[in-house]
């Protein structure tokens, strides 16, 4: 009964997105800025919320994607077919990341003639990324949570018309929340996206505080944006990302240490509108390493995600009917890819317009892996909560949630992944159980089971390194999650 009990509340438990977070960390991927970029899934870790595909260079005719070393195969019409990738934005999605494809680059080929032109070709990302459906989907079943404009060649037409024709398609599906972003410059307004941020409902905005007069310094321009957020935005929600080069090389200016940039993010911090920091990109950040953290942990310390993140559960109960919805399909399958590829678009590593490319090879393999659950609902009592950082042990989520706070001492920051099964080594008289956890920042020290006043021993089984402290906790009423904690990935 117990292990039912808990295989259960583990599947209907996920960490979801806090978008009124102030401590979120975005970051571009795909374009191998600093050498040695691995597969999508390993940068899906604790400290990174939001994930960039960069970049649909290519567009509206002529489609075309570049990932540089992370995909090679393609279609019968020459677009690349990502199968790594689509199992990896499933991966990265059941842990509570949102994944958003975003379009265009400092060089490519892409723009529209008209409106008319831009509307029809919401309808081809939806079918090709989206929900929709489409012969040639380069991520395969997988279904991005967005789109991200990455504009840059100072022509605004048709991108409005784009932005609102994709939120006519976004609202088709109700099964779950996609998000449309902009990458502007610092310079206000944007001449490649002005337009858009003046006429379509974003959900965030990645400021590119570098390579510009307006970087972080005596002419940085944070209050100009907030203003922008407070009267112009359609969405007075937005979300304002302070973003920055990922490391020395990520931009011909405006890279900071994290000391640096803490300093400025203390004074813009309680804006209305901050939502976080974002890197270009992800593999300048996760190579960058001070004190034994990469740059985007460093970037989650100095946001002070470990007393303001929020985890988000969702839950379930023996009177509630719930109705989960998976926020993508999953394929399971075993690839393994070895690619020599040469980047066609910007590392945003100067700022003209050339093209820095980038050619490297890699090695990867992935085996998906799932579990079912049984429908019974039983009741479960908790008393309270620790939750340091947001996971994922499910790709199910429901229409309610619950959310708690954090508070723990420091220790050595660490990455997260998902326990694979969970059980009790005896079974309980009835339905009630209580589990009560106690730990740092990032380490189990302590676990007590109580069912029904007896203490019973938890055995955790898990397909990633057997010696991995673990712990389990629990989040809001009636639900439970499990995680372990393990070393970040080389990089």
């Amino acid at each position: 009964m117990l292990k039912v009990l808990l295989a259960l509340v583990l599947a209907l438990t996920t960490y979801g997105f806090d978008i009124d977070s102030k401590t979120n960390v975005a970051v571009y991927w795909g374009q191998n800025s600093a050498g040695g970029q691995t597969r999508l899934r390993d940068y899906c870790t604790d400290e990174v919320d939001i994930i960039l595909l960069s970049f649909l260079y290519s567009f509206p005719s002529n489609l075309q994607i570049d990932f540089a070393n992370q995909c090679s195969d393609t279609f019968s019409s020459g677009l690349r077919k990502c199968d790594n990738i689509g199992e990896d934005i499933t991966y990265c999605q059941n842990k509570g990341k949102v994944v958003l494809l975003s379009m265009g680059g400092a060089t490519g080929a892409y723009g529209f003639s008209n409106d008319a032109e831009a509307t029809t070709f919401a309808s081809t990302l939806w079918n090709k990324f989206g929900g929709g459906s489409d012969d040639e989907r380069p991520f395969g079943d997988a279904v991005v949570d967005g789109f991200d404009f990455d504009f840059e060649q100072n022509v605004q037409t048709g991108t409005a018309a784009l932005g609102n024709g994709l939120r006519a398609q976004f609202a088709k599906d109700s099964s779950k929340k996609y998000y449309l972003s902009a990458a502007p410059q610092c310079p206000y307004p944007d001449a490649s996206v002005g337009q858009l941020m003046e006429n379509v409902e974003l959900d965030f905005a990645f400021i590119q505080f570098y390579n510009n007069y307006c970087n972080l310094g005596t002419n940085f321009n944070w209050d100009t944006w907030q203003d922008y957020a407070t009267n112009t935005s359609p969405n007075k929600d937005i979300k304002l990302y302070l973003g920055q080069p990922g490391g020395v090389t990520g931009a011909g200016s405006g890279y900071n240490s994290m000391s640096t940039v803490k300093t400025y993010i203390d004074k813009i911090k309680g804006s209305a509108n901050f939502g976080g920091l974002s890197f270009w990109d992800a593999s300048q950040a996760f190579a960058n390493i001070a004190n034994g953290e990469n740059y985007a942990q460093q970037a989650k310390d100095a946001l002070g995600a470990v007393d303001d993140s929020k985890a988000v559960a969702t839950t379930s109960s023996s009177s509630t009917k719930v109705s989960t919805t998976s926020t993508s399909s999953t394929k399971t399958s075993t690839t393994s890819t070895s690619t020599t590829s040469t980047s066609t678009t910007s590392s945003r590593a100067s700022t003209t317009s050339s093209s820095t490319k980038v050619t490297s090879s890699s090695s990867s393999s992935s085996t998906k892996s799932s579990s079912s659950s049984s429908s019974a609902t039983p009741t479960v009592v908790t008393t309270s909560s620790s939750t340091p950082t947001k996971n994922s042990s499910s790709s199910s989520s429901s229409s309610s949630s619950s959310s708690s706070s954090s508070s723990s001492s420091s220790s050595t920051s660490t990455s997260l992944a998902p326990i694979v099964t969970t059980s009790l080594d005896t079974e309980p008289t009835d339905d009630a159980v209580t589990i009560k956890t106690t730990e740092t920042q990032h380490n189990s020290i302590e676990t007590t089971k109580t069912v029904q006043g007896t203490p019973h021993v938890l055995t955790i089984t898990n397909i990633h390194t057997p010696t991995t402290i673990t712990t389990v906790r629990y989040v809001g009423t009636t639900t439970i999650i499990a995680t372990k904690y393990n070393d970040p990935p080389d990089m």
